[in-house]
């Protein structure tokens, strides 16, 4: 059984994890199936953006089942893989992801969202990494942390495994917006809507320069956008459209 839906509208797909009485845990059918969904609309031109959404308002996602991991003997490769596949599918997906995060979302619900483009949480939300409780050590988040709140707060972060707050968890940058719940769902709505009337193309190469970036050095990643960003006015239609839509005071529209 998988637990989780799956809907296009208006250029958004809307994955809906369907777990509440298991504060949304992703057993491996419902990773699996994730995985397989990501795939298909990485060359799907409807698809503009993908926003991960969750039942109730107890938890966007308390991680993955600890169940499976019992009555796997502890062994942790299956799930782990399937981890490392849908993170890397996402950063690799060439569309914005967005989290909208409500309650919990600690363990992998916490990876899930450091690896979306987007995260907005409400103010109630509450975040965290207690692997450290469960005698795991997390390979998925410190490489990210490190990057977004520095050493220190990594180490403070992984090491205590306690939580934070949304309000704390976005003034270390850690989520894009922190906002009263009551406003959550209009406040992604409008950055959806902001994301699908963007270039589809333009949009593409714009996430894959950012992340292929983080590994090199500053210099070598400013000089890696500006050639993606030389090539793309040289063969992409889409920047004297948008150059024109300004002029003229029109909305672009956008070659697919």
């Amino acid at each position: 059984m998988v637990n989780a839906s799956f809907t296009v509208t208006d250029g958004v797909s809307r994955v809906r994890l369907e777990r509440d009485e298991k504060l949304n845990a992703i057993d491996l059918p419902t990773k699996t199936e994730i995985i397989d969904r990501l795939e298909a609309y990485r060359d799907d031109d409807e698809v503009r953006a993908v926003l991960f959404e969750s039942e109730g308002d107890r938890a966007f996602c308390a991680g993955g089942d600890l169940q499976e991991v019992y009555e796997m003997d502890y062994q942790l490769t299956p799930f782990t893989e399937g981890w490392d596949e849908l993170f890397t599918l996402m950063h690799d997906l060439g569309k914005p992801t967005v989290a909208k995060v409500d309650g919990y979302a600690l363990g992998g619900g916490f990876d899930l969202a450091l690896h979306t483009d987007i995260v907005v949480a409400s103010d109630d939300a509450v975040l965290g990494q207690p692997e450290i409780n469960l005698g795991l050590v997390n390979h998925f988040s410190p490489p990210l942390l490190h990057r977004m709140v520095g050493l220190r707060k990594t180490l403070e972060i992984m090491m205590l495994g306690e939580t934070l707050s949304a309000e704390e968890a976005a003034e270390m940058g850690l989520i894009t917006r922190c906002v009263p719940a009551d406003d959550l769902d209009d406040e992604v709505d409008a950055i959806l809507d902001t994301l699908t009337s963007k270039p589809p193309r333009i949009m593409k190469k714009l996430k894959e320069s950012i992340y292929a970036s983080l590994e090199m050095s500053p210099s070598s990643g400013r000089d890696h956008i500006e050639r993606i960003a030389v090539e793309s006015v040289r063969v992409d239609p889409d920047h004297p459209e948008g150059v024109d839509a300004q002029l003229e005071g029109r909305e672009p529209n956008w070659p697919q």
